[in-house]
């Protein structure tokens, strides 16, 4: 009797555990789906903006004899400053999380600077062309970069005791290296923040009247900080 009693009660317990499976299986059929995760950002495509910045930089002159080009004795620093502005395009090309690209920009720069009254440089525009690979974290890119730079420097002398002034432009090329941030607030609208060094080597001004039968070798570079807003297309 004890032997039957048990076998029931353990068919019921059975079929009631099978009967809440079910229960729970079916139900299982009306739960909402899990939403799907945002597509990352593409950074691929081609992009056109403007920027602004600041820009502080140095250029030691020192003299020498243009025949034999002895030193002279003479040396000193300028350092010209100034705000700048000017527009950009590049391009960005991505895999996976590395992002590959190409810019160039063309930027006013109104940067001067003089020493004791006699000398004096000027730089008006400046521009380059820069390779650049980042690395992204969706809508967020870090990135360096490195090329070319572009610019004109314009120098004057003026000799008191000869009562003469001469000045010279010199077209000049150099490289720049830097890097930076990118944020892409919208799908289409990319601000930006970046850091670059450039250098134009040295090149000899030869004085051809306020101080003939002396050189004077410059050697300009700058440091210079950018905020920018872009467009990608």
């Amino acid at each position: 009797m004890k032997t039957l009693l048990k076998a029931t009660v353990a068919t019921f317990l059975l079929l009631g555990s099978g009967a809440a499976l079910s229960a729970d299986l079916a139900s299982s059929k009306f739960l909402p789906l899990a939403p799907a995760l945002p597509p990352l950002y593409s950074w691929t495509g081609f992009y056109l903006g403007g920027q602004l910045g600041y820009s502080w930089g140095s250029d030691r002159q020192s003299l020498y004899t243009t025949a034999g080009r002895a030193p002279v004795g003479v040396s000193f620093d300028y350092s010209p400053s100034a705000f700048m502005g000017g527009v950009h395009a590049g391009f960005n090309y991505q895999m996976g999380s590395v992002v590959l690209g190409v810019e160039g920009d063309i930027e006013g720069i109104n940067a001067r600077d003089t020493h004791g009254g006699l000398f004096r440089v000027q730089q008006d525009w400046q521009g380059s062309v820069r390779g650049r690979i980042g690395y992204s974290f969706d809508r967020f890119m870090i990135y360096g970069a490195a090329g070319a730079a572009f610019s004109r420097f314009e120098y004057g002398y003026f000799n008191p005791a000869a009562g003469l002034g001469e000045s010279g432009k010199f077209s000049r090329t150099g490289w720049t290296v830097g890097g930076g941030v990118n944020f892409a607030w919208t799908d289409n609208l990319i601000f930006g923040l970046d850091y670059r060094y450039t250098d134009y080597g040295s090149f000899d001004f030869v004085a051809r009247s306020a101080y003939l039968g002396l050189s004077a070798e410059h050697e300009p570079s700058s440091h210079a900080v950018r905020a920018s807003v872009a467009y990608k297309f």
